[in-house]
């Protein structure tokens, strides 16, 4: 029997065990390969205990790009399905190489940060609430250009909160953004509908750099390259 997404279909429990569910872990970390062409840092917007910042980080490995964590660690401002205000709440977590920006997005994201962050490759919004998803994309709005990744973590949710926020962005900014990718997702855990994580990025004027050669390309293109295959040259004359 074939489900169709089309169809309006939501019941988790059906669907369970009879779908197969990309890991968050693993769209992570497609964004941030597909990032590494784009300009730009990465911030991440709902962070909590900073298991999703982790995969970040160690996906990023060494690389010119920084990791901005935004959060309150406040826990929620209003209620969202079954979690109560505050849920969520924690100490900010300390991750090596990443900047952790604590407050509620009223008020920590700042002309200062963003002066900071500069150009933003991609951001990783898991801010549930239409509220604060709004608010990070208002704030993010300057910092995109063309090849920019926005990713959603739970774009229907509660009364489809990200969605929303995206769709009332869209229409405000006139920002061209094309959907790449759409990943299924089990529900949030607060929550009893199948949900998704969106990929979007977005369309500007400005062309993306061409996308780097494969590493063994480039070494065989090297002095590096000429060095190993006079040796391998070597070895052959003297069998």
């Amino acid at each position: 029997m074939s489900v169709n997404m089309a169809l309006d279909v939501h019941d988790w429990g059906y669907l369970d065990r009879r779908i197969t569910v990309t890991p968050k872990r693993t769209v992570l970390e497609l964004c941030v390969a597909l990032s590494r062409r784009v300009p730009g840092n990465i911030v991440e917007f709902g962070v909590a205990k900073g298991e999703s910042t982790r995969i970040l980080r160690r996906a990023l490995g060494h690389s010119n790009k920084r990791i901005y964590a935004c959060d309150s660690f406040e826990g929620l401002s209003e209620k969202f399905e079954n979690a109560e205000v505050g849920t969520f709440a924690c100490e900010p977590p300390r991750i090596r190489g990443v900047e952790i920006v604590k407050g509620y997005f009223e008020q920590s994201l700042t002309p200062e940060l963003a002066a900071r962050v500069g150009r933003v490759s991609f951001a990783s919004l898991d801010a549930d609430l239409y509220s604060s998803t709004l608010c990070a994309l208002t704030w993010l709005t300057p910092l995109l250009g063309s090849g920019s990744l926005l990713l959603f973590d739970e774009f229907l949710g509660e009364k489809e909160s990200e969605k929303r926020a995206f769709e009332d962005w869209s229409k405000e900014t006139g920002l061209r953004t094309v959907r790449i990718a759409e990943f299924v997702r089990e529900p949030s855990g607060w929550g009893t509908r199948i949900d998704k994580r969106p990929l979007f990025q977005v369309v500007g004027d400005d062309l993306l750099p061409k996308a780097a050669a494969p590493l063994r390309k480039r070494l065989r293109a090297s002095p590096l390259g000429d060095i190993a295959r006079r040796a391998r040259d070597l070895v052959r004359e003297r069998k």
